[in-house]
């Protein structure tokens, strides 16, 4: 589940809460006796619990998505330097960690590839970084608000495709 579909999720909570909350103000008869009070009571304790249960099915489903994804469950698993040798890159990829490898100080902020490749934002960057990182070609930084990148002394072969 990825955090564009969860949030759709919470807001369409969040407007069943609302419309129940003026369904219910708007359904409260005026002329009951006490004991078709307490029956009605009754009545609107039940139904607000079954809709609280189902509401909270739907935000313990969300919770454990989140934690999934905080834990690192829904990114691609670690690269295994023991299980592959070879790695296949593409050419920016290459480039990439080309850069990053040459810089005076041996890393690299999203700031600076953004930079060097031409990108108009970080994004596009930090993905591509990141994917260097979690295939083990790239080590993290954090000096500060920003993410630095440093290249790792590897033996690992890296093979592009012709261009």
């Amino acid at each position: 589940m990825d955090k564009k579909h969860m949030e759709t999720e919470l807001d369409e909570l969040k407007k069943q809460v609302s419309e129940l909350l003026q369904r219910n103000n708007a359904d409260v008869p005026s002329n009951l006796s006490a004991e078709g009070w307490y029956r009605y009571l009754g009545e609107q304790r039940e139904k607000t619990n079954m809709i609280l249960a189902a509401l909270g099915e739907r935000m313990k489903v969300l919770e454990e998505s989140v934690a999934e994804m905080a834990t690192g469950g829904g990114q691609a698993e670690e690269f295994d330097p023991q299980r592959d040798e070879q790695v296949e890159l593409s050419a920016v990829d290459v480039k990439i960690l080309n850069f990053v490898q040459t810089q005076p100080q041996g890393m690299a902020c999203a700031e600076d590839v953004r930079k060097y490749m031409g990108y108009k934002g970080n994004n596009a960057a930090c993905a591509r970084m990141n994917r260097l990182r979690i295939m083990g070609l790239l080590a993290t930084h954090r000096l500060g608000h920003k993410v630095y990148y440093a290249g790792k002394a590897t033996m690992k072969l890296i093979v592009t495709p012709p261009q």
